[in-house]
């Protein structure tokens, strides 16, 4: 059975001769129920801050499975980055490499034209100087043929006077 304050300031007892002094007793009584309602009162109290404390406790419990979770979505929204980033890189460094080839084979290629037409200019040249020395050649000949005329004409002017 619970034994609340307001029973024992309720409580009466039998009198009987030689009984303990009622003051005394209703004093003790008095005092007993305060002393016990002032532990009910804080055991109350006690409830409530206890129910208060857990109810803040489930708070920061949520607040801390909140922030796991922001944690553990960053982390893999992070890591989601790098590896985009990484990708990009990737796909950058191939299109410069496939680019550096490109250009490279048009400079090869340009540079074999650039042979090919040099060798082509060297092959006119010689023509054309083969050319010149046979033009050379050929007025060389028309003027030793003009001098053997003119010698010819002299010899028969010379002959005629």
């Amino acid at each position: 059975m619970k034994l609340t304050p307001q029973d024992i300031l309720s409580q009466k007892f039998t009198i009987k001769v030689k009984g303990y002094d009622k003051d005394e007793v209703n004093q003790l009584m008095v005092q007993a129920a305060q002393s016990l309602e002032n532990e009910v009162l804080d055991r109350e109290n006690m409830k409530k801050e206890l129910e208060r404390v857990r109810e803040k406790l489930s708070q920061l419990q949520k607040r801390e499975d909140v922030l796991r979770e922001t944690l553990i979505s960053a982390q893999k929204f992070s890591h989601e980055i790098k590896l985009n980033a990484q990708r990009e890189a990737d796909l950058v460094v191939k299109e410069a490499e496939i680019k550096a080839e490109t250009i490279i084979n048009s400079a090869i290629d340009r540079q074999r034209e650039l042979k090919d037409e040099i060798r082509n200019l060297k092959f006119k040249r010689v023509e054309i100087e083969n050319d010149i020395v046979g033009m050379l050649n050929s007025l060389r000949e028309l003027i030793e043929s003009y001098r053997k005329d003119d010698d010819a004409f002299e010899k028969i002017e010379y002959m005629a006077r």
